[in-house]
């Protein structure tokens, strides 16, 4: 196997012994832990015996049996609350795990978050708010503040349903708007970090460039994954290093580029001839990562016909990349959104070693591989982070094509992963009809204040087919009609292709009552437009963090049956 010389600006993080870990510079630059904060005086550099913590690290990530990575499984619920037991671990030490980064799981190395510079002394009363004790760390804390995010107990579709019910009370909306809990971000963060250490996460800012989830991650010290000088704008104004973003775009507009140069960009994607003589002319500083196609057929919306060379087209765009004095510093690929076949994760890394070594012998320094995205995370109805197998595949392959040793800095592109369980969005009904049938049948038409053109453009493009449930308006008193109609939800404008969904079996709805779409936060209200003047891109938006990703009334009662 080729050696690879070591990136001395990243070291890969070694750690002597599974159970201790030794803190850097940055870490004790982190506050102490909600039990610590009786003392303000900043934490000495030190080690710390995790053995002694009881920390379950081994038995939630690696398989006891063979030393593997398992389906990896968080309790989510159990962590939030504090409660201990076989499926997590209490906040308290969740928190600790967390400002100790993460553990070497065997020899994999770990890379190191971007905390940012050092901040000034922590506020007191920070220390002392729900926000930092639900959190564990002052930057996550002061988003929650900022947001004006709601603290709440259960975040299922009934935890949701409860806070759109309160928030219709006593806000009286008659217009789309989402409940976003930012608590489902930072447990698919954890998640993430915890499966696969040695893999970053650049958040694709095109999935939901909403501002919260963007500030969360933020403050959590995610990457980005930026497609657009507007995508590389929002970023940069929010405080984020350039070094932390990739300019993830094969094929970029000239002023794109000029953007990126001006602003100091450093990594951006190619797969063609054409891209790389456009970066010699305006930008030859760029650090360029060959993007590989590499198609799962399963996935939901496939990306290959459209972008990503050819294995064997990789030895003429290297050689050009070479003749025109260009930096190729990497390799990335894209499986395709919500991937289906895991195998296609390790057939393509094992491709982007082969490209490796190949622009090894054309004399460049490569640095970076960019395993893309196609990453989906769901939980099960205990609030376990659903992510196990596909982590197991990566690690798999990464380790077999590319270890530790060859000092690769590995990152990834996960958009819908984090986004998708955030966001749940409400629509009124704000018109109807009845419709006779030739056989006598009554029809219903509905009219919603959402459509094709704003969040449901998703069933369009993204392939989705979303799961609604009736919220009936607490302005209203109870339906008298209890009736189930064949109906159809239309859209706002004045587009009869606007059609949510046709024949589909509904109660009795009246002007004002709901209909709630859980998982709502993926390539929805993102893809959106202004069609008819209808702001269908500016929602009213509510903030909550939960104690909670499912309903726990619910997740008790799975506890106690099991």
């Amino acid at each position: 196997m080729r050696r690879y010389p070591i990136v001395t600006s990243l070291p890969p993080v070694r750690s002597p012994r599974l159970n201790r870990v030794i803190m850097t510079s940055s870490e004790v630059l982190s506050p102490p832990p909600p039990a610590a904060v009786a003392s303000l005086a900043a934490p000495q550099l030190h080690s710390v015996d995790l053995q002694s913590l009881q920390l379950p690290l081994v038995p939630d990530v690696v398989s006891v049996e063979t030393g593997d990575v398992s389906a990896f499984t968080r309790s989510a619920w159990r962590n939030d609350t504090g409660k201990t037991g076989t499926y997590g671990l209490p906040t308290m030490l969740d928190m600790k795990a967390e400002a100790l980064e993460m553990v070497q799981l065997d020899n994999w190395s770990v890379q190191p978050v971007d905390r940012g510079p050092a901040t000034a002394a922590p506020d007191p009363k920070l220390l002392r708010s729900w926000q930092y004790q639900a959190t564990g760390k002052l930057a996550t804390a002061q988003v929650l503040v900022d947001l004006k995010a709601e603290h709440i107990k259960s975040g299922g579709p009934m935890g949701m349903k409860q806070e759109a019910i309160k928030h219709i009370v006593k806000h009286k909306p008659d217009d789309t708007f989402y409940v976003v809990d930012l608590a489902n971000v930072q447990r698919m963060f954890k998640a993430w970090r915890a499966a696969m250490p040695r893999v970053m996460p650049y958040y694709a800012v095109k999935c939901n460039p909403e501002p919260g989830i963007l500030k969360l991650l933020v403050a959590m010290g995610a990457g980005f994954d930026c497609a657009s000088k507007g995508e590389l704008d929002m970023m940069l104004r929010m405080g984020v290093s350039p070094s932390r973003i990739i300019f993830a775009h094969p094929c970029k507009r000239a002023s794109d580029i000029r953007y990126a140069r001006d602003h100091g960009i450093q990594y951006t994607t190619f797969d063609t001839v054409s891209e790389l003589y456009k970066i010699s002319q305006m930008n030859p500083d760029f650090k360029c990562v060959l993007r590989i196609r590499a198609d799962d057929p399963d996935a939901r919306v496939p990306l290959g016909l459209k972008y990503g060379a050819e294995v064997s087209e990789a030895p003429v765009l290297l050689q050009t990349a070479k003749d025109l004095g260009l930096h190729v510093v990497g390799v990335s690929f894209h499986v395709g959104s919500a991937c289906q076949n895991l195998s296609t994760f390790s057939g393509a890394i094992e491709n982007a070693r082969k490209v490796f070594d190949e622009a090894h012998t054309l004399g460049f320094h490569m640095e970076l591989l960019d395993i893309g995205g196609g990453f989906t995370g769901h939980f099960d109805e205990m609030g376990n982070v659903m992510f196990g197998e596909i982590a197991n595949t990566i690690n798999t392959a990464l380790a077999a094509h590319f270890p530790p040793e060859m000092g690769v800095r590995v990152i990834a592109e996960p958009g819908r992963y984090f986004a998708e369980t955030s966001s749940t969005l409400l629509t009124p009904v704000y018109g109807q009809r009845d419709r006779v049938a030739h056989d006598g049948a009554v029809k219903k038409d509905y009219w919603l204040t959402d459509g094709l053109y704003g969040s449901f453009n998703c069933i369009l493009y993204d392939g989705q087919s979303p799961a609604y449930k009736v919220v009936r308006s607490p302005l209203l008193p109870e339906p008298a009609d209890i009736r189930t109609f064949t109906s159809t939800l239309w859209g706002p404008t004045c587009d009869s292709a606007d059609c949510v969904y046709k024949d589909v079996q509904l109660p009795v709805l009246r002007n004002g009552d709901w209909l709630m779409w859980n998982n709502a936060g993926a390539y929805t209200v993102a893809g959106a437009c202004d069609f008819n003047g209808i702001e269908f891109t500016t929602p009213g938006k509510l903030y909550v963090w939960s104690d909670s990703a499912v309903d726990v009334e619910l997740a008790e009662e799975n506890v106690m049956e099991a």
